[in-house]
């Protein structure tokens, strides 16, 4: 997956300032695969601050678990990005239009001052902030910060948002991040309904992809000593999570990102609460990236290096986008072999 991510991003400079990011789709076409732009809603772009915030965040921890420089260079260049399409206020558009470098300020899915990609920059930008200890990334943090509003609406866009506080609380921060955290841990389980967190108040059941609220909550509870706030996420994983893995994400569509998350929320309560169900399940919900899966095969192609955009019903989807490459790099990162990377093709 890091070699399809290599073979995805560009390097390109604007202002002369070089930057890279990962192409967002890539399709199948005969026997290879060719990178395309997104147009979910119509035209949308070649590249975005969504994948290249999050391919950050994986390679940031690549440099910081391994030791890996080229790990640093490669998240550096797409901390770049991420910069260049910070506006003035500290907004942040999500698209390029094409590899030039032009941002697009009007689509609904890149639109500056939309949460989702906000929400993604600051992580990284956290992240970025504790392993490197450079200012800049510090400062563009908190010229976007103050900017999400109080009235976000979706808690799922909400644990991203205290992930972002939590690097930056174990950085050393400023203590005010101790409050926002809290405020935000209170603002996440005014969503839970019944014991189980929602990413919104007409959900019956939370959909998976970006459902980081157990994951988040457990960290926040580790880090502030607030066991009060592992009982929610481990309800959830019970009567939501476990269900799911256990059928082996059987249904209409899984996404890698869906998995993903689901794995990110079971290794956390395994972390804080030692459950061995909870690392048993986690185990078994990676298990989809080698097929155990509806379809039988592997999500991961080991061959390649590349993970598929998902299931259908009971068929692998053959095409191999950046998010799908960073989601599984995210579930399977303790599984990688990092240190025998060659990104050269």
């Amino acid at each position: 997956m890091l070699r399809q991510l290599w073979r995805l991003s560009r390097t390109f400079e604007v202002d002369g300032v070089r930057m890279s990011a990962p192409a967002i789709y890539a399709e199948k076409h005969g026997a290879g695969w060719r990178a395309e732009r997104a147009r979910e809603t119509g035209y949308e772009g070649v590249a975005c601050v969504d994948d290249a915030a999050r391919l950050a965040v994986v390679l940031l921890r690549a440099y910081e678990e391994h030791g890996l420089r080229w790990a640093l260079d490669w998240a550096e260049l797409n901390l770049e990005f991420v910069l260049y399409l910070q506006q003035a206020d500290g907004n942040f558009a999500n698209f390029i239009l094409d590899w030039r470098g032009v941002p697009n300020l009007d689509g609904p899915t890149s639109r500056p001052g939309k949460t989702p990609w906000l929400s993604r920059a600051l992580w990284a930008l956290a992240t970025a902030y504790r392993v490197t200890g450079n200012p800049r990334y510090y400062d563009r943090y908190h010229s976007a910060l103050k900017l999400v509003p109080e009235g976000v609406d979706h808690a799922d866009i909400l644990a991203v948002i205290l992930l972002s506080a939590l690097q930056m609380h174990a950085a050393g921060s400023e203590p005010a991040m101790l409050d926002l955290v809290v405020d935000v841990c209170g603002r996440i389980l005014a969503y839970e309904r019944d014991g189980v967190l929602l990413n919104y108040p007409t959900e019956t059941t939370p959909h998976l992809w970006g459902f980081l609220q157990p994951a988040a909550l457990c960290l926040a509870a580790r880090a502030l000593d607030r066991p009060d706030w592992v009982e929610p996420a481990r309800v959830t994983a019970r009567r939501c999570l476990e269900p799911v893995v256990r059928d082996r994400f059987r249904g209409p569509r899984t996404l890698p990102f869906e998995v993903s998350c689901t794995v990110s929320n079971l290794d956390a309560l395994h972390v804080v609460t030692g459950d061995p169900v909870c690392a048993k399940l986690a185990a078994q919900a990676r298990l989809w990236f080698y097929g155990r899966n509806p379809a039988e095969q592997p999500v991961y192609d080991q061959e390649r290096g590349m993970v598929f955009d998902g299931i259908d019903g009971e068929v692998i989807n053959q095409n191999s986008g950046a998010e799908s490459n960073i989601e599984g790099a995210l579930a399977l990162f303790e599984e990688l072999p990092w240190r025998e990377y060659r990104l050269t093709s």
